[in-house]
């Protein structure tokens, strides 16, 4: 079952609600019908949704991803105590997030008035069938991406090419300012974005970037949800800046990974090159500020809101994008994850215990995956069984 959360983040279901067509009438009701476990949480979803009404207010793009980040953290909170709330503490525990939401006067996912409603009823219809990247251009087109691995490139001019194709280009007129795109990247691919600045930043399964059409005068920045490699083109003016739900990192020109995806407590930059400097969000203000060297990682732990800065081999944390896990008394668990992503598998374990063992190793994730599957069983002295298509268990 889903949670309320994933309603109100979803653009698809606040548009129905806020901007009903046919077209969305019938993709909801015939969402309702297979599905009629969900239609408490539609109509709680719902009744948050419709006690308020938003107003149209030009934020700038900071404002906007500050917002974002500020919203999804406050929503995903709640989200993980749902199971243990009454429906009518749930609605409004949800209402409060709403008021936040619309106080502001925009829900960032919905940011325009002009949207392809098409795009909905289409590319929605059966969102996990087809497991596609998908590129959601600033004007609402939705453009689906079948590779595994797929390259997008901005050029100076404006163009857009995905994978050697070019795109059509938007004329000056149709572009809002500050309007912003998703690229979003399922499990079990990998994409190459290069920026309009040159920037280049490849994305790991699981992920979502939210990012402009063109850059602020003042800085460059983006938004990351999961994790990302990022090569960034020097500007001394225009710092880089990569936003997440808890912290920010700022760079000039630098080498760096990022991992922050959302459904973990632990959050780590590894910088291979360059400096670059890391704050910690607390209310749109910021109370710690972290410079780090190359060969070093900051571990961010969201609960104790600390961070911790170490040592490390920059390969273990880059090498990914080569198809290649390497890691060094690594958490069972967490390698496990990595695997989920990049085979689009769920490994479940008999023993939560066992997700904690130490293993060391190097696994190139081009072999079969049943090969590499076993080889991490051997590493941790563990079983792996395969229960389903995509589903292996972990046992002693």
């Amino acid at each position: 079952m889903k949670q309320i959360s994933q309603y109100l983040e979803d653009k698809n279901f606040v548009d129905w609600i806020f901007n009903p067509t046919p077209e969305l009438e019938n993709w909801w009701e015939l969402f309702e019908i297979k599905n009629p476990k969900e239609k408490q949480n539609i109509q709680l979803a719902r009744n948050i949704l419709q006690k308020f009404n938003t107003n149209e207010q030009q934020l700038s793009q900071d404002d906007k991803l500050k917002m974002f980040a500020q919203i999804l953290k406050q929503v995903e909170a709640k989200a993980q105590r749902t199971k243990r709330i009454q429906p009518i503490l749930m609605l409004a525990r949800y209402a409060a997030v709403a008021i936040l939401f619309f106080s502001l006067g925009v829900v960032i996912f919905y940011k325009q008035n002009s949207l392809n409603h098409q795009f909905y009823s289409e590319s929605f219809a059966e969102p996990a069938a087809n497991n596609n990247a998908q590129l959601i251009r600033s004007d609402g087109e939705n453009v689906i991406i079948e590779e595994e691995k797929s390259t997008i490139e901005y050029k100076s001019d404006g163009q857009l090419i995905v994978n050697n194709n070019v795109l059509e280009t938007k004329s000056p007129g149709t572009k809002t300012k500050n309007a912003l795109n998703q690229l979003i990247i399922p499990h079990g691919k990998m994409t190459t974005l290069i920026l309009p600045d040159g920037t280049k930043v490849t994305l790991n399964a699981g992920s979502k970037l939210v990012y402009p059409d063109h850059f602020s005068k003042a800085k460059r920045e983006v938004f990351l949800i999961g994790e990302a490699f990022f090569d960034v083109f020097e500007d001394q003016k225009h710092p880089f800046v990569v936003q997440t739900t808890d912290i920010n990192i700022e760079v000039l020109g630098t080498k760096f990974n990022l991992s922050a995806y959302a459904g973990e407590n632990i959050y780590e930059t590894v910088l291979a090159e360059g400096k670059v400097r890391i704050r910690q969000n607390q209310s749109s203000l910021f109370d710690e500020t972290i410079d780090l060297e190359p060969n070093q990682k900051a571990t961010f732990n969201r609960t104790l809101r600390e961070t911790k800065v170490k040592d490390v081999d920059v390969e273990n944390y880059i090498l990914w994008q080569e198809g290649i896990f390497k890691f060094d008394s690594s958490d069972l668990n967490r390698v496990t994850k990595k695997l989920e992503r990049f085979y689009n598998i769920q490994i479940k374990y008999d023993d939560v215990m066992l997700g904690t063992l130490k293993i060391s190793g190097k696994l190139d994730l081009q072999d079969n995956r049943e090969k590499v599957l076993q080889r991490i069983a051997t590493a941790a002295s563990v079983k792996i069984k395969r229960k389903g298509e995509n589903y292996y268990e972990i046992s002693n």
